[in-house]
């Protein structure tokens, strides 16, 4: 059965959007994803602060 994502809650960074969900252990988890048509980015990072960063770094290359 897939695991769905419902995040909590959501911030952006220009075309970076940044969500809450749980893990598969219950723990908090901060995934950043570039919401710009076909960049395909994003990560999981432990940390808001890491996310944030990650999102604020991002350069689209998608001209």
């Amino acid at each position: 059965m897939p695991h769905g994502f419902f995040f909590q809650r959501v911030m952006a960074y220009g075309p970076v959007e940044i969500g809450t969900d749980h893990n598969r252990e219950g723990r908090n988890c901060y995934t950043a994803a570039c919401t710009t048509d076909g960049c395909g980015w994003s990560g999981d990072f432990n940390t808001y602060s890491g996310a944030c960063m990650a999102a604020k770094g991002h350069h689209c290359q998608i001209r």
